[in-house]
């Protein structure tokens, strides 16, 4: 029950749930390279808010409650758009996490490379946007009443989702997919706004995500956990284990009680 409830609130929150990137100079989103992860970053999840502050020595400082208070120093390293997160001398997990980077003028996102520590995943999850989201929302509605362009919605929704309001996500979603069909990463983050109440629409979009994207690990993994919650044991089992062939290769552990039958068909071929 707990890595079932641990798996939704990544989910709800938007983990993994990569962003376009791409350059687009009317609406502030820009690429990596004219921008910097150095400052604050805030998330508002089911579990409350969370701030992130990145320095320019290599130090990232962890506030679980976002409450001017550290509760975890950690070290990063950052070539690209790849990032190490080390924790220091320790605190969390031994080894390292490495992500992709999706980084605009409005909000970042951590992709999982390869971590197999399920707190660092959990704190690294998500959209994240700066402390001053409300003035980012601010110039993003001003953007949309006077020219309704398909990335400003984009930029829009993924703030809501970095700051709990998956409705509203929902809402801008929508609105972007009725003029880009072709973004496999939007139907994985609008299908995240749909749990837990409309499991369907999660398989939904998920299909059409794989059906553009067919190595799209997160889509598998959303879509194995709507379908085990409708029953359809074996079909999330066969998702799960997709989406461990594709990377996500926590998936081994905190499935294995729910999956560990169904799995050893895939051992004994």
């Amino acid at each position: 029950m707990k890595t079932k409830l641990f798996f939704l609130i990544l989910l709800s929150s938007g983990i993994f749930f990569a962003c376009n990137s791409s350059k687009k100079q009317n609406n502030k989103t820009s690429t990596k390279s004219e921008n910097t992860l150095i400052g604050k970053w805030v998330r508002i999840g089911q579990t409350g808010p969370i701030g992130f502050e990145f320095k320019d020595n290599g130090l990232i400082a962890g506030d679980f409650g976002n409450d001017q208070t550290v509760d975890v120093i950690a070290t990063y390293e950052l070539s690209g758009d790849t990032i190490k997160f080390i924790d220091k001398e320790g605190q969390m997990c031994k080894g390292y996490g490495q992500y992709k980077v999706y980084l605009t003028d409005y909000y970042v996102s951590f992709d999982l490379i390869d971590d197999d520590c399920s707190g660092r995943i959990k704190t690294t999850m998500g959209f994240w946007t700066r402390p001053d989201f409300d003035n980012l929302l601010k110039t993003l509605d001003d953007e949309i009443s006077k020219s309704p362009e398909p990335e400003s919605y984009l930029n829009r929704a993924r703030i809501y989702l970095a700051t709990g309001m998956t409705k509203l996500a929902k809402d801008d979603f929508d609105k972007y997919l009725l003029k880009d069909t072709l973004n496999a990463r939007v139907y994985v983050n609008r299908a995240g706004t749909r749990f837990p109440n409309d499991l369907n629409g999660v398989v939904f979009d998920c299909n059409k995500a794989i059906s553009l994207d067919p190595n799209n690990k997160n889509a598998y993994f959303l879509r194995g956990l709507a379908l085990y919650e409708v029953g359809e044991k074996m079909k999330a089992c066969d998702d799960f284990y997709k989406a461990i062939e594709l990377g996500f290769t926590i998936l081994k552990q905190a499935e294995k009680e729910r999956c560990e039958e169904f799995w050893k068909n895939y051992n004994n071929k």
